[in-house]
């Protein structure tokens, strides 16, 4: 083993490092955890999913999470107590952050190519939103995405077809930008018949439309919503690029890579799919900047082609992507807020200072 390759050990303390560097450069707000916030969206998901926990088919809670069962259940089966649940989203983002490493590793065994792509990763919204909004499972989600575009387990796409949407439902938006990834990353072209790992979504389908027709409460609550947010994209279209950059920042360099490398057959479809899975995701979500991180599959589809294309240049090269990203400055922006992300010391600061 060279010095550049990467075991098991180099492998767990690359993504801690990240991981720390992440949430040293971007903070949470460690004075807003001390207790719930009404109001601030660093608490109100959580509250609820507290809530649910205590009792996961309970009703009277906001209705995008009324079918996020899966972290409340797994939380009151274990009878995790008081605020322990908190931690779920936490060991999501370690999870997801690890698989990232190992993918990395598997394309290219250099520590500098899965520093850098790990650090890229780790500086996106896919990590700064549960780390910073508590009670936030999207971590577990992106890393179902990752393991239906990049798995090898032959088991790996029926379990996160059957488990993730349980978790949230933009597992289902992102499905097919995830699958069509695959594809391209295996040099396979589309074809109907391949389209049937599709099927393994028809179970949560199945279940939540029957339970939807017994459960008039959360059918109703689920109308207005879709109402509401027919109003609200038309005034979050402008701001839709300026959310999207700060969910991203440097990533969008791999996206871009990722869009330019795909062959001319492919090209136009791959470019709809992404363009429709930000659209839905636009129209479904206001929280523009972390919506985004539904392409996460795409950002490391261009870090896989580019280690293919140029394995000499790419450790450097994604090196300087994870750097960079570290240092251009962040934000979280919801509906029309704008809420800028501050590094460690300042958050330490305000946790400490008197009340």
């Amino acid at each position: 083993m060279t010095g550049r390759t990467v075991n098991f050990r180099r492998l767990c303390l690359i993504t801690a490092a990240c991981l720390a560097l992440s949430v040293t450069f971007f903070a949470p707000r460690l004075w807003l955890m001390r207790h719930y916030v009404k109001g601030s969206f660093q608490w109100d998901r959580a509250h609820t999913f507290l809530l649910q926990c205590e009792e996961p088919l309970r009703r009277d809670i906001e209705p995008a999470m009324q079918w996020r069962l899966l972290p409340p259940v797994v939380c009151h089966a274990l009878h995790l107590p008081g605020n322990v649940p908190l931690a779920l989203p936490w060991l999501g983002i370690i999870a997801v952050t690890g698989y990232v490493a190992v993918l990395l590793r598997r394309r290219l065994d250099d520590w500098q190519f899965v520093a850098g792509g790990s650090l890229l990763f780790a500086t996106t919204s896919a990590v700064l939103v549960p780390v910073g909004w508590l009670g936030m499972n999207d971590a577990w989600v992106w890393l179902g995405l990752l393991v239906v575009a990049f798995g090898q387990a032959r088991w790996a796409l029926p379990l996160a077809c059957l488990l993730c949407p349980w978790i949230d439902e933009r597992f289902l938006i992102g499905f097919p930008l995830a699958w069509l990834v695959a594809r391209h990353d295996r040099g396979i072209g589309w074809s109907w018949p391949a389209t049937r790992e599709a099927l393994w979504l028809l179970p949560y389908a199945g279940l939540r439309l029957w339970l939807g027709r017994h459960d008039a409460v959360a059918s109703e609550a689920t109308q207005h919503y879709l109402t509401d947010r027919i109003q609200q994209t038309i005034l979050l279209v402008p701001l839709a690029p300026l959310g999207w950059w700060m969910g991203l920042r440097a990533a969008w360099a791999t996206v871009a890579y990722a869009s330019w490398t795909t062959p001319s057959g492919q090209r136009l479809l791959g470019a709809a799919t992404l363009l429709a899975t930000l659209a839905a995701s636009l129209a479904l979500a206001s929280d523009l900047s972390r919506s985004v991180a539904i392409i996460t599959p795409v950002v490391l589809l261009g870090c896989f082609r580019f280690a293919r294309q140029f394995p000499a240049a790419a450790p450097r090269v994604l090196l300087v992507l994870g750097l960079a990203n570290l240092l251009i400055p962040a934000a979280h922006m919801t509906y029309v807020h704008i809420d800028p992300i501050n590094p460690l010391p300042i958050e330490l600061f305000r946790w400490l200072r008197p009340a």
